[in-house]
């Protein structure tokens, strides 16, 4: 099965976002909507009572959701090929200790940590971290497999070691407890996404009902005293999972009714043709969900809720029209994911007022199908231009193929290198020119993470845990 660009774009999007606003100066003078909503200008303190979203907290449901949909195509794979319960169980169990393991150790490792060393010699040990991660995941082109998966064993039990002596060489607290929580999450969510799709792929309306039961188990945990409470404080391992980590599974298995919708239309052979005018539809389309993603994320944002609602409700009347009148193969396709995109929305809408507003942290019931809707209209933008007019971004492709390689690249490559040649000064100056120049240093960073990614990509080194 070829390789769809729009979840591969999806990703990209979000390993980007995560890559631009981690690497950004955090300047007082730009505008509160370049940092997420609950960490504001001027003083960037935490504070969960502000309501509202940004461009910044849409890149972890994106990541969700693209996980999510990439779901189907592996298993259904390994389904073709008669994989048991059991193996697809043990699969998912390994990728969650990989992927466990891996975020323990960027907790631990990060160039930052090394405060004790003169930064080259800091650049140097997180570069050989970043070649140890290299081995531990990487998949080898024409390598025997056996032997590749020495190499990868190998990378992993030397980063172990490697992470180990941090404290008695350079005096770094090593804890189970110091970790990248993006990618722990992530790992808990390979894990239960992975078993609850395998033991639903039958029935998406049973992943409908856990997604709704998921999301009523996340409301009622606020009721004191309750037995949902309970359960939802329970972490019989706090350092690697926590029961309300699982409130992620309402975008991830939201991101597996999405991949298997496109999986299963890419399975069927196109019988109706593309009608006329259904080009212009199709670029009227286009037009609306763009508008409607604006419009929720900027109404969201300065609050304007009455109006956003009115706002999106028009738009919703007028794409149910457009897509009504697509008939042909990729229409039907388009009807679907659409549909579901407006059911989504008018969740996250309605619940929008519950706890005080729509928040990324802590996370609300309307933050969890919001922007799902959104990245559904991502979705069906990307498939669009790729299908209907041939527009490929194939740089950006690669980094949502190569997901964990991006997303260390920033870190554990780049800063090093360009620590080590002395750019970095240079960087850093442009940065302070101003405040958009702040904003300048994450793109140019996001820019050559692209530039590494994207010609490894190319040649098939990818990264797989």
């Amino acid at each position: 099965m070829k390789r769809v660009a729009a979840i591969d774009l999806l990703r990209a999007f979000a390993i980007i976002g995560m890559v631009v606003s981690g690497q950004m100066l955090w300047n007082v003078e730009l505008p509160a909507f370049m940092f997420h909503a609950q960490v504001p200008p001027p003083t960037f303190v935490f504070n969960p009572d502000v309501a509202g979203i940004t461009w910044v907290d849409l890149v972890f449901p994106f990541f969700l959701i693209s996980m999510g949909a990439a779901m189907p195509f592996a298993l259904r794979r390994r389904e073709e090929r008669g994989a048991t319960t059991l193996q697809v169980a043990g699969s998912a169990l390994h990728r969650f200790v990989w992927l466990a393991s891996f975020a323990i150790i960027l907790g631990n490792t990060r160039m930052g940590v090394l405060t004790t060393l003169q930064p080259w010699a800091a650049s140097l040990v997180t570069l050989g971290i970043w070649v140890l991660f290299f081995a531990m995941f990487v998949r080898v082109p024409n390598l025997d497999r056996r032997k590749n998966t020495i190499l990868n064993w190998a990378g992993f039990a030397l980063l172990i070691v490697a992470t180990m002596l941090y404290k008695p060489l350079f005096g770094v607290e090593v804890s189970l407890y110091r970790s990248d929580v993006i990618i722990m999450i992530l790992a808990s969510m390979a894990l239960f996404g992975t078993l609850l799709w395998w033991l639903t792929r039958a029935s998406v309306m049973t992943r409908v009902v856990i997604i709704a039961a998921v999301a009523m188990l996340k409301t009622a945990s606020a009721v004191d005293g309750s037995w949902c409470q309970w359960l939802w404080q329970l972490s019989p391992a706090e350092w690697v999972f926590r029961f309300e980590y699982l409130k992620y599974l309402c975008v991830v298995l939201t991101g597996t009714i999405i991949g298997d919708t496109i999986y299963s239309h890419l399975q069927l052979t196109p019988q109706q043709k593309e009608t006329q005018g259904e080009g212009v539809r199709l670029t009227l389309l286009i037009v609306q969900l763009v508008s409607l993603f604006v419009v929720v994320l900027w109404g969201l944002f300065v609050r304007k809720i009455g109006l956003t609602v009115a706002i999106s409700a028009v738009v919703c009347c007028s794409i149910g029209w457009v897509i009504n009148n697509l008939t042909s193969h990729d229409g039907r396709l388009y009807r679907t994911l659409c549909l579901v995109m407006i059911a989504l929305l008018a969740i996250g809408l309605i619940t929008e007022p519950l706890d005080g507003g729509i928040k990324k942290d802590h996370a609300t019931l309307s933050y969890y199908f919001t922007t799902s809707a959104m990245a559904i209209m991502v979705i069906v933008v990307v498939l669009i231009a790729e299908r209907r007019y041939g527009v490929r971004l194939r740089a950006l492709e690669a980094c949502g193929a190569n997901p964990m390689f991006a997303y260390t690249a920033s870190g554990y490559l780049l800063t090093p290198l360009l620590t080590l040649t002395s750019l970095s000064v240079l960087v850093d100056k442009f940065a302070n020119l101003g405040p958009w120049c702040a904003f300048g240093r994450g793109v140019l960073f996001a820019l050559l993470v692209i530039a590494v990614t994207y010609p490894l990509t190319r040649r098939n080194y990818y990264w797989k845990s």
